[in-house]
């Protein structure tokens, strides 16, 4: 019996997830061939709780999907003694790395659950068939997300070639044992991830399960959709999808006097859609805090030179601390976005704040309402810093405007690396405590290396470059 594919090894999302020494050690009969769960609503509620524990755990958005992208950007430097995904933070990552094989055996484990529910045959009553048809969209959007994860972190930006033609990341829709998929282009994934978060919208409810943004909404995948609109370039629909997002009035950005309450509470109303942590999901030390907290690791600091873009009366500034036992070029700051040592602070995916930078982004290019660029870019900038006058940029002054109120914004968010290769720029580390400073645009290193246990087995799918 075969079990050596990584795209077949999730276990139904409705069950537990367990351990093993290898995702190559798992059968056929753990994976999603097995649809017995997907009997009733319960059943239904079980899997697509199972596909969110997925994001939430440590290998996925409870760490690397947050932490890797920002090690390998400019505004995140390493401690002294920092001892956990260094490789990435110096650029020198291999075929081998744990971190690359957790991340991609968690994100198909997810793709893997989805498709049980997206292609289950069960028929429920039709007193709750509403019900079912919103798991059944959340199952697609979540698949469409978790698309748009893969191909940001294995492959290069939408941009790198004319017409995404580079290779991106297989596509798997369904359980099929014998296949040995290839890589799907950058230009096909993308058309995937539309089509499934298209498809989700269409299939969900109007309000979340949940009743908060722990779980997906139509208008929750819209705010997702918004970015994958931004990464292709597609500026017209970006804008139209961030504008039904601000326009919903289901969301609002939290005040000035109350910015650092957007990090220290769940469900805020600035919040779009979050991954919930909790006492369950046990990422303890290993979370996101954990990493840059002197109370844990502390692996990880704020870059001086992001900070000092701040003005002195930015609220934003809430969001960092000094710490009096660092020295030198270490010294002084730490970043407190993710307070809680414990690691039960939720994650936020994307807030009302990212709609209207990407909105003002998207008329700043398109270029036919540059004050309703200025005013989106104003919602932000001036929520942070009350002071702060009306912007008046045009042209390319006003895209570099939106560019560092993105990278001020959503420092630690995850968000700076794509924004510099989305923009096609160099990695240039100003205060570098890295033995490498300098990561010239479309380098080898800024994408993981398909994992080597993946390549392995797999005769079809495509090592990336460098590695």
């Amino acid at each position: 019996m075969k079990t050596y594919k990584i795209f077949i090894l999730a276990i139904l999302a409705g069950l537990v997830f367990s351990c093993s020494d290898s995702f190559l050690e798992l059968t056929p009969q753990q994976s999603v061939a097995d649809t017995d769960a997907l009997l009733d609503l319960d059943g239904y509620e079980s899997s697509i709780t199972g596909i969110y524990n997925k994001l939430s755990g440590s290998e996925y958005y409870g760490r690397y999907m947050i932490m890797i992208p920002d090690v390998l950007a400019d505004d995140v430097k390493q401690n002294s003694q920092a001892n956990r995904i260094v490789d990435y933070a110096e650029h020198i990552q291999r075929v081998s790395d744990g971190q690359a094989l957790a991340l991609w055996g968690s994100a198909y484990e997810g793709i893997n659950a989805a498709n049980a529910i997206i292609n289950s045959e069960t028929i429920l009553a039709d007193a709750v068939v509403d019900d079912q048809n919103h798991i059944i969209g959340e199952a697609y959007a979540l698949r469409g997300l978790i698309y748009f994860d893969l191909v940001r972190m294995f492959a290069q930006q939408y941009n790198y070639t004319s017409d995404a033609s580079h290779l991106g990341v297989p596509i798997v829709l369904n359980f099929d044992l014998e296949s040995e998929p290839a890589r799907s282009t950058v230009a096909e994934v993308y058309e995937q991830i539309i089509s499934d978060m298209t498809t989700g919208i269409s299939l969900m409810s109007d309000s979340s399960r949940s009743g908060n943004s722990n779980t997906l909404s139509p208008t929750a995948t819209r705010a997702l959709l918004a970015k994958v609109y931004l990464f292709k370039e597609d500026w017209n629909n970006a804008e139209a999808m961030a504008t039904s997002v601000i326009e919903s009035g289901d969301y609002s950005l939290i005040s000035n006097d109350n910015y650092y309450d957007l990090w220290t509470t769940d469900n805020s109303s600035e919040s779009i859609f979050e991954i919930s942590m909790t006492e369950t999901d046990n990422v303890g030390g290993n979370g996101i805090a954990g990493l840059y907290l002197q109370a844990g690791y502390g692996d990880y600091l704020p870059s001086n030179d992001v900070v000092d873009l701040y003005t002195e009366n930015d609220a934003r500034l809430s969001t960092f601390e000094v710490d009096p036992l660092l020295t030198g070029e270490f010294a002084p700051y730490r970043m407190i976005k993710y307070a809680d040592i414990n690691g039960f602070d939720n994650v936020k995916i994307v807030r009302l704040a990212e709609m209207y930078l990407i909105r003002a982004e998207a008329r700043a290019e398109i270029g036919t309402d540059i004050a309703g660029a200025q005013d989106d870019l104003d919602m932000v900038r001036q929520r942070a810093v009350a002071d702060e006058p009306d912007n008046s940029d045009t042209g390319d002054a006003l895209k570099d405007a939106i560019f560092l109120e993105r990278r001020l914004e959503l420092a630690f968010e995850g968000h700076r690396l794509w924004d510099l290769m989305r923009n096609q720029m160099d990695i240039v580390r100003t205060n570098c405590t890295a033995q490498t400073c300098l990561i010239p645009y479309g380098a080898d290193t800024v994408i993981m290396p398909i994992p080597q246990d993946e390549t392995d087995v797999n005769p079809n799918i495509e090592q990336n470059p460098g590695y």
